[in-house]
This record gives C-alpha cells, sequence and structure tokens, in this order.
C-alpha cells in the first residue's frame, strides 16, 4: 500500500508493478495536482526515468532551461543562460552522464507520464482515499481510511512534508528553516511578455525584489516566483494580489496576470524524519 500519488510514490509504484509485486496507491485528492510544485528535473533524475521506461515522454513534454531576462522597467538589461549565470561550463552528454542539464517541465506533466506508465502496468490510482492512520502485526499493515480499512504487506508514506503516515507512526521531523525568506509560488498566465525566457520583473533592476515569470513548456500558463524578505508584510495569495505586487516591483501596468491555477507560500526547509522503517510501515 503506498500512501500518495506524487512522483515518490508513483515511482515506487512503477517499480513494484513492473516486477510484478501487486500495489495499490491511494490519494486523499480527488486528481492529480494541477501545479506546478516544482519546474525542473535533474540529470540522475532523467536517468532514473530513462530506467522506468519515460525517458521519451518526459523529453517530449518539456526544453531546456530558457535564459534569464532581467528588465529594468520595460527595458531590457540583459539575457544570458542559466548556466552562465551559475559558472558551469558547456557540457555534451556522455555514456556515464547521458543527460547533463537540468530539464524544464511543470510537476503537473510528470506526474501525468508517471500516472500514465503506472496505468501501462496494469495499476490504478484510487483518489478520494485519504489515509487517516494504520495499525501493524506479525502478518501486515491494516490501513485506516476515509473510506474504510484495508490490509497490506506493508504501507509506505509518500504522503508529503505533511505526511499523515509519518505523523501516525509518532517519528519525528526534525531540522528547520534554512533561511528566514519566504517564498510564493504558483502557476498563472501572463500577457505582455514576449519570449521563452525567466523574465525577472524589477523597476531599478534590484534583483532582491524581482517579480519572476517563467514560461511552462507545453502550456499557457507560467510558473511565478516571488520572494520575500524576513518582516515584509506577505500579500493576499490572489490573483489581485499578485497583481499588485507585479505592478509594485516593477512599475509595469502593460504585463497583466490572469488565470491563476495554484499558490502557495513556503520557506526552504531541511528536515529529516529519524527514521525510515517501522517494522511493516516506510
Amino acid at each position: 500500500m503506498i500512501a500518495g500519488a506524487g512522483p515518490t510514490g508513483l515511482t515506487l509504484a512503477i517499480e513494484l508493478a513492473r516486477r510484478g509485486v501487486p500495489c495499490r496507491v491511494l490519494d486523499k485528492a480527488a486528481a492529480l495536482f494541477p501545479g506546478s510544485r516544482g519546474k525542473g528535473l535533474q540529470p540522475r533524475t532523467l536517468e532514473v526515468f530513462d530506467d522506468l521506461g519515460v525517458i521519451g515522454a518526459v523529453l517530449a513534454a518539456g526544453e531546456s532551461f530558457p535564459p534569464m531576462r532581467l528588465y529594468r522597467g520595460e527595458d531590457v538589461v540583459w539575457e544570458k543562460p542559466i548556466y552562465d549565470l551559475l559558472g558551469l561550463p558547456e557540457l555534451e552528454p556522455t555514456p556515464a552522464v547521458p543527460y547533463p542539464y537540468t530539464w524544464l517541465i511543470p510537476q503537473w506533466r510528470t506526474d501525468q507520464i508517471l500516472a500514465a506508465r503506472f496505468a501501462e502496468l496494469g495499476g490504478t490510482i484510487e483518489f478520494d482515499t485519504e489515509v487517516t492512520g494504520f495499525t501493524q502485526g506479525d502478518d501486515g499493515v491494516t490501513v485506516h481510511t476515509r473510506r474504510g480499512s484495508i490490509h497490506a504487506d506493508y504501507l509506505v508514506g509518500a504522503d508529503g512534508g505533511r505526511s499523515a503516515v509519518r505523523k501516525a507512526s509518532g517519528v519525528d521531523f526534525l531540522g528547520g528553516a534554512l533561511t528566514e525568506e519566504q517564498i510564493i509560488v504558483g502557476d498563472v498566465r501572463a500577457r505582455g511578455l514576449d519570449g521563452r525566457c525567466c523574465h525577472l520583473l524589477t523597476r531599478d533592476g534590484d534583483q532582491s525584489t524581482r517579480f519572476s515569470l517563467w514560461n511552462l513548456p507545453g502550456s499557457e500558463h507560467y510558473q511565478l516566483v516571488v520572494t520575500m524578505a524576513p518582516g515584509v508584510e506577505v500579500p493576499a495569495l490572489t490573483l489581485e494580489g499578485m497583481q499588485e505586487v507585479l505592478q509594485h516591483r516593477s512599475g509595469r501596468r502593460d504585463v497583466t496576470l490572469s488565470d491563476l491555477r495554484w499558490i502557495s507560500l513556503y520557506r526552504v526547509n531541511l528536515l529529516m524524519a529519524q527514521n525510515f522503517r517501522m517494522g511493516r510501515v516506510f
């Protein structure tokens, strides 16, 4: 039994299914998550996806990371490849590192590709099935859900940072925030920008108060990223709130936002569960 139908839970489900190990995937949501919590896949992840049999779909649905473009008002200050800004050299694929660069693809599309691969292997995701707890014994685990109890040989909690499985297990989740700044991220449509870039909108060229809009491949949406310094009041997490922040930070009224698909506020945390296995629960 796997709790959570995100990239982690679906990757495990594929690994089990292609080896003939029966498994069930439960998720409390009504459908796959519609937003791009993440937008890039690292080289090692691409190697794993190659092994899972989904690399073709992943490459077809994404693109190389676009250049970064800094604006001062409506004027372009510079446009540079992201790897130049990071001081990284040009890399060529090799047998040891076949995918040397990060690949841009919205997380919702990655989830769809993994779900389709799981379905090819005969699996299904049981949505609207929230795990609320479990009890375990020598012969298995009874998983308690909003739809009733299910018996399984093992239970895996792949249900995120607020994992119901981890909380029910009583395992400590230790660590804390790496920085005091907060970050707003969301998916939105934008009118008034040209070219496929990471658009860094500022009023005076100061990147510390930028409003970033990343083109997402295969989508009319951008991922917005807004960093909030410590002590700065967080704006309303609404379309109107984001439009006000964009205008305040860039001085521009020609860039208009619409169709806010999802939005979230978070801090960068470093946290780790203190145990990864508790009997038949992982």
